[in-house]
């Protein structure tokens, strides 16, 4: 008798443990969101960016770096006597003798002959400039175009727009390279160079 009524005890309070824990059972159970609507692509998000072609040097713009003038005075090539009647005598002269120079535009011995911050090559009485620092009081002229401390990347956008392309293509916002010359066999070419969006210098690159 005893032992039926234990039996009896314990399957009631199994049956009540079970009943109070299914709830805590259901929580757990995982239910499915509802799924997320999806919109169908566009042509436009289904396309991919269009790639940066390079532009041909050939198709580059030109500036004629031999025919610049200095203040609208004095070529970027002449001689030491024009030079100076314009601009003043060199604030120095430093002999590359011994020195190992990986490109010239001369093929005899020259000095370096510096203005104003600028860097021309000296070769007996010829003058090259080989790097031209814009200053307040020293602008470039160049095919009717005035480079100056106020000229801008913007600006080249309108005068050389395959080089500034080209550059950005590149991505480069601080330096231009442009043809020297017509002739496609130059090797040598110009280099514009921008700080704060400003042209600040122009270099006559010539590689080894």
């Amino acid at each position: 008798m005893h032992r039926v009524l234990f039996l009896l005890v314990m399957v009631a309070l199994t049956a009540c443990h079970q009943n109070k824990s299914l709830p805590a059972e259901q929580e757990n159970v995982a239910v499915a969101a509802p799924s997320e609507k999806v919109k169908p692509l566009t042509e436009e998000d289904d396309s991919l960016p269009e790639p940066h072609h390079d532009i041909a040097w050939d198709q580059i713009e030109v500036f004629h770096f031999s025919q610049a003038l200095i203040n609208n005075k004095v070529p970027l090539f002449t001689n030491r006597q024009r030079f100076e009647t314009a601009l003043g005598v060199a604030d120095s002269v430093r002999s590359t003798e011994n020195e190992d120079i990986c490109g010239s535009q001369f093929d005899e011995d020259f000095s370096y002959f510096y203005k104003d911050g600028s860097t021309f090559e000296l070769c007996k009485d010829s003058i090259a400039c080989e790097e031209f620092i814009l200053t307040a009081d020293h602008f470039v002229t160049c095919d009717k175009i005035t480079f100056n401390r106020n000229t801008t990347w913007e600006d080249m956008k309108k005068l050389f727009p395959k080089a500034v392309r080209q550059a950005e293509n590149e991505g480069k916002t601080d330096m231009l390279t442009l043809r020297d010359s017509d002739s496609l066999e130059s090797a040598s070419s110009v280099q514009l160079y921008f700080e704060n969006g400003k042209l600040v210098r122009i270099v006559n690159f010539i590689p080894c």
